[in-house]
């Protein structure tokens, strides 16, 4: 179980955009502190950023290949699971009759036995005590019989809606301990990978910022350049106006 959920909780974090989120975070991180922080520490700790994420990354590496050679020697080619099935536990307890009495002891008496044989052995094999006075009858052996009779219809009376209730509390223990933890972590990994897509996206649209700023002062340049030559132009018209008059 702990191998099936840990696969299954590796394979749903992509963690190449994990670890490229953390070095956005980073890198935004060091942009913020960018006005107090010296070029060398911050390209300290840039490097120690990056250092971190490597590590990271090798130690998500070396535990799936952890598991994957667990899962190889548990569940691989070798395994015989004809003979040495995987354990299952059951949800609820197996078939019984009279209450008390599993049915595979029936079925297993059947062929030898037929359909009576199991209930002629468990009444034969009372009186055989009650006979032999192993199994002694006094006066309180009547609070058997009476102990039966009321067990019996307590739990065909009340038992399917104790049964039930008892079902729904575990399914909630259940959703509360297990189902509900795994939702709200492949919720928050989700959000972390839009949130790593969003940085990407922004990082990626950082040249054309740049570019279109660059245009953006080339076009300034170039209108204050214009403007001083209209202002060079209007200077030298009105003197030239000025001498000749």
């Amino acid at each position: 179980m702990a191998i099936v959920s840990s696969g299954f909780l590796l394979s749903k974090i992509p963690f190449g955009k994990y670890l490229t989120c953390s070095r956005l975070q980073f890198l935004n991180r060091l942009q913020s502190t960018s006005s107090t922080n010296t070029p060398s520490g911050a390209a300290d700790y840039l490097k120690k950023s990056e250092e971190l994420a490597d590590r990271y990354t090798k130690h998500i590496d070396d535990a799936i290949d952890r598991w994957a050679k667990c899962d190889e020697i548990y569940s691989g080619k070798e395994r015989d699971f004809k003979r040495f099935p995987a354990v299952k536990y059951p949800l609820t307890h197996p078939k019984v009759r009279l209450g008390f009495l599993p049915d595979s002891w029936f079925q297993a008496l059947y062929p030898k036995t037929g359909v009576t044989g199991p209930y002629l052995f468990l009444f034969g094999t009372s009186a055989f005590l009650i006979s032999k006075e192993i199994w002694v009858v006094d006066p309180h052996f009547i609070e058997l019989g009476v102990f039966v009779i009321v067990m019996t219809g307590l739990i065909k009376k009340f038992g399917p809606s104790v049964s039930k209730y008892l079902d729904a509390q575990v399914e909630e223990e259940e959703k509360a301990r297990y189902y509900q933890p795994l939702q709200t972590l492949n919720s928050h990994l989700d959000r972390m990978v839009a949130t790593a897509d969003q940085e990407i996206a922004r990082a990626s649209a950082v040249p054309s910022l740049v570019n279109a700023k660059l245009e953006n002062v080339g076009l300034q340049l170039e209108a204050a350049y214009r403007e001083r030559l209209q202002q060079v132009f209007r200077s030298v018209h009105r003197r030239l106006v000025s001498y000749n008059i």
